[in-house]
């Protein structure tokens, strides 16, 4: 993470992800809520998910299962980029001012609901009606 900037590489997704889910839901039962934002909607839509749902698959790339998500899905309609920011933390671990740590992850989504990435998540949660594929470009850290 650049000191100037707070802004990590995409490459450090794995370890962000789980400095908001595994020690929070192994340690004291709490689920950490998970925030999607369409960044460029007009207004911009906002849905919430269960950070422990989001799966890592590499260093850029993050699936989460989606059964709604209505309003971020019209969004990318409108446009092109499917720019995306979602919102984790976890209390369990020092930020940048004590306890308590949290990021935002900017990247772009597209929903899938045929392919390995679904069957793969179909498999975990069998109540999704597809998959939101997020790149991601960078995270950065806020507390």
């Amino acid at each position: 993470m650049s000191a100037d900037t707070g802004i990590n590489t995409a490459g450090a997704i794995s370890h962000h992800v789980a400095c908001a889910d595994t020690a929070d839901n192994s340690s004291n039962g709490h689920n950490n809520p998970a925030t999607i934002v369409s960044s460029n909607g007009n207004p911009a839509s906002v849905v919430n998910t269960w950070s422990q749902y989001i799966n890592v698959v590499s260093d850029d790339i993050i699936l989460i299962p989606a059964a709604g998500m209505h309003s971020i899905e019209q969004d990318f309609e409108k446009d092109p980029k499917h720019e995306l920011i979602i919102t984790i933390g976890s209390y369990n671990y020092s930020g940048t001012a004590g306890m308590g740590r949290g990021y935002h992850i900017h990247g772009s989504g597209q929903f899938i609901n045929e392919g390995a990435y679904f069957d793969q998540m179909k498999a975990q949660f069998d109540w999704i009606r597809a998959v939101l594929v997020v790149k991601i470009h960078d995270v950065e850290q806020k507390i």
